[in-house]
């Protein structure tokens, strides 16, 4: 079951890195992995391009402007459009929460601002 989520994972990446290809000179990809420990949450924040969230292991939920939560367990995908505010939270007290978060960001653009800040870009 893995292996056919992360295809799947793959084909939406696939789709959503072609359907840019046009504009790829103004933009940047960045993949990064989060970990929040057993019973955080992270700040409310927003980044300035589009994001795709892939949960690796553990149970969480991600709150985002305008949406309703999302359960987070292994193998989720979500997406979150530019300057969407959200927060992703850590439902368990005992395991870490990791998730796999693929960035399509502007050339030199501001990469995090906290939800309550103006962005400076």
């Amino acid at each position: 079951m893995k292996q056919i989520t992360l295809a799947i994972f793959v084909m939406v990446l696939g789709s959503f890195a072609i359907a840019d290809a046009a504009r790829a000179e103004d933009r940047e990809w960045k993949v990064v992995t989060v970990e929040l420990a057993p019973g955080t949450a992270d700040t409310r924040h927003f980044h300035p391009g589009a994001e795709l969230v892939y949960v690796l292991e553990g149970a969480g939920y991600l709150e985002a402007d305008g949406k309703q939560p999302v359960t987070l367990n292994p193998g989720a995908v979500t997406t979150l459009q530019p300057k969407q505010g959200h927060v992703l939270k850590n439902a368990s007290q005992t395991r870490p929460l990791k998730v796999l978060v693929v960035l399509r960001l502007p050339n030199g653009g501001v990469r995090r601002q906290q939800a309550y800040e103006q962005p400076i870009f």
